[in-house]
């Protein structure tokens, strides 16, 4: 059994190559094996090499002990077939069976080798195609990367020749350009000769004009014809200018016009602030009048209980009905016709008010006239009215300043009222003001406060009167009371409302006094324009002499003088064309060679991923076995071994 086992190594690690003769020995045992089941197993066995050699030595080691069961079939098989040709055994006698297994168990082995040969002969075969289709493969990818190797090199042989060819085309380009900016330089030399024999011409000429200054009295007399007409344009701007002067004059009337009716503008505010005066006046006796009141109403609150007390008696002694009060609020009378009078003299500080009122509207109305008829101004003008508007301004804050003192007065007398009427703590509470108001300045009061303050003080007053007076003269006073102050308030509204307008038309007036200013200002640059204008007329009308031609010799230098200016020009042009010229074939030469790198560094990537190619085909060949094993499972039972399987016998094999 170990010489079988050394025979069948060495037949597996033998080359491999055709063996015809093997082959022809064979045949009938290849053919008679075929239908072994150890021959099936080895030839599909599904697990790698490994696993193989380990199956196949268990099965070497039971059929050398004889532990394996033998099938009915195969000895019928062999008593009735002839034995395998070559084996060169006789058969045994029929008295030893023991014998005859062993000696079938034989033939079952060297049907096994003889299949396990012409498999190995039919994997080399195999493998010896496989070798030459792929050595044919190579040769003809080898042959195709010649080929493009070879296109490639004819490619870069032809751009080279183009490269070549435009380089020489440029060298030819810029030879002409050469040639050109030489042909130019002889140009210009030649413009230097022509501008140098013109600089002689003129300088011969103006020695000739020179002659002919002396001949100049026609000219002179045609100068004079020309002096006369700058004479008249000059007498006609000179009527011009007296107009505007007499413009100006009137002007300035209407300025002092203007000043005087400021004047009398500022004697009626005089007026009116001393009417003004004579209204704090009457306040402040109104307010001396008001404590008196309060100090009565005071007087008649203590007086109050011991009237009740008399009242009860009265009902008690005598059938005085209770639905007379004027019996209970007679000795209030004098307090009564006290409040009337204040009334009076409210109505006659609200006529006196509305007085003034008519009078600062006449004042506005005369001031937009004002404003309105004056068109234009002088500097000193406009300096007057500027003064005249800031007095107006601080007769308009001395106006604030008062009314701010009247507010006061009306807040010190409602304070006055609420701390005498502290029975009354719901009208205290309805009428309660911000105190804090008081530090303020006069341009700090709200626009309602004199109105809020005096509808405050007419409560505070109504409250007083409401324990001084019956029910329905207390009505009827309380209405009038409260009509008053409501004119009153509304005529310290219409007051602001009209200080307010007075202070836009005086900045609308400011605004025009502004406009006639630069008004005045572009007069003035007018005239100075004028005078100059005149005067240099003036001068010209002196100085000027006959040299036209003087100026033309001069005007002929110039234009030599802008000729020669622009054939530098030119020449700096075609220094600028030659020098991109030049730039441009750096740069063509840059170009090939960095066409030349990048055709190198592309041999290099072609060499390289040939390389690639050719390592993934032999990764793939050497992957292939293993890969194509699982496939080969279903179809091991053929007639003829896959060439998967093959591979597989054959990498077992050579592992052995």
């Amino acid at each position: 059994m170990s010489a079988f086992c050394l025979g069948l190594a060495g037949r597996a690690s033998a080359p491999a190559e055709p063996d015809s003769a093997c082959c022809m020995e064979l045949p009938a045992a290849a053919a008679d094996a075929v239908g072994s089941p150890a021959a099936a197993a080895l030839i599909s066995f599904p697990g790698g090499p490994g696993e193989l050699e380990l199956a196949l030595e268990e099965e070497l080691a039971l059929l050398a002990a004889g532990e394996r069961p033998s099938d009915p079939g195969e000895h019928s098989q062999a008593e009735v077939g002839p034995p395998a040709e070559g084996s060169g055994l006789q058969p045994p006698p029929a008295q030893d069976p023991e014998l005859l297994s062993v000696i079938r168990q034989k033939e079952k082995d060297l049907v096994l080798a003889a299949r396990l040969g012409k498999a190995l002969l039919e994997r080399n075969q195999d493998m010896s195609r496989q070798y030459e289709q792929m050595h044919k493969e190579l040769t003809d990818k080898l042959e195709h990367l010649e080929q493009e190797k070879h296109e490639l090199r004819r490619r870069f042989e032809n751009r080279e020749g183009e490269w070549e060819g435009r380089v020489s085309e440029l060298e030819s380009d810029v030879k002409q350009l050469q040639d050109e900016l030489e042909r130019q330089q002889v140009h210009l030399r030649e413009a230097d000769r022509e501008k140098t024999r013109a600089v002689q011409e003129l300088s011969e000429q103006n020695q000739r004009l020179l002659d002919q200054l002396s001949r100049a009295s026609e000219v002179e007399r045609q100068l004079s014809m020309q002096v006369h007409a700058l004479r008249e344009d000059f007498r006609e701007k000179n009527s011009s200018t007296n107009q505007h002067i007499i413009r100006l004059e009137s002007l300035q009337a209407e300025i002092k016009m203007l000043s005087d009716r400021k004047r009398e503008l500022e004697h009626r505010l005089s007026a009116t602030l001393e009417e003004n005066d004579l209204l704090q006046g009457t306040v402040e006796e109104l307010q001396d009048r008001v404590l008196i009141l309060e100090r009565q109403g005071h007087d008649k609150d203590l007086q109050a209980p011991t009237n009740l007390v008399s009242l009860a008696l009265l009902k008690t002694n005598t059938s005085l009905p209770a639905s007379h009060p004027s019996n209970l609020f007679k000795p209030l009378a004098p307090g009564a016709v006290s409040l009337h009078q204040s009334q009076l003299e409210l109505q006659e500080a609200r006529l006196s008010y509305r007085q003034l009122q008519v009078k600062v509207d006449e004042l506005t109305e005369e001031r937009s006239l004002q404003s309105s008829a004056a068109t234009s101004t002088s500097l000193l003008s406009e300096i007057e009215q500027s003064m005249e508007a800031e007095e107006l301004e601080q007769e308009r804050e001395q106006l604030r300043l008062q009314l701010w003192e009247a507010y006061c007065q009306v807040r010190y007398l409602c304070s006055h009222l609420r701390g005498n009427d502290s029975a009354d703590s719901a009208v205290s509470t309805d009428s309660s003001m911000d105190e804090s108001s008081e530090t303020s300045s006069a341009k700090d009061v709200p626009a309602g406060s004199l109105r809020t303050a005096l509808s405050e003080l007419k409560r505070l007053i109504q409250s007083i009167v409401d324990g001084m007076e019956p029910t329905s003269s207390r009505r009827i006073d309380d209405d009038s009371l409260e009509e008053q102050i409501r004119q009153t308030s509304e005529d310290s509204r219409a007051l602001r409302e009209l200080m307010e307008g007075e202070r836009g038309k005086l900045r609308q007036s400011l605004e025009e006094l502004q406009q006639l200013h630069s008004q005045v200002t572009l007069l003035s640059v007018e005239m100075t324009a004028l005078k100059e204008e005149r005067d240099r007329l003036r001068v010209t009308s002196e100085d000027k002499e006959p040299k036209e031609q003087l100026q033309k010799a001069i005007r002929d230098r110039d234009e030599a003088i802008a000729k020669k200016n622009a054939v530098e020009l030119e020449l700096a042009k075609c220094k600028m064309d030659m020098m991109s010229l030049n730039s441009q074939l750096l740069d063509a030469i840059q170009q090939k060679l960095n066409l030349s790198q990048q055709l190198e560094a592309w041999q290099d990537d072609m060499h390289r991923v040939i390389d690639r190619q050719l390592m993934d085909t032999h990764l793939k060949e050497r992957s292939r076995p293993a890969a194509a094993l699982p496939r080969a499972h279903g179809a091991g039972r053929g007639d003829e071994p896959s060439t998967a399987e093959g591979k597989r016998l054959f990498s077992f094999f050579r592992k052995i």
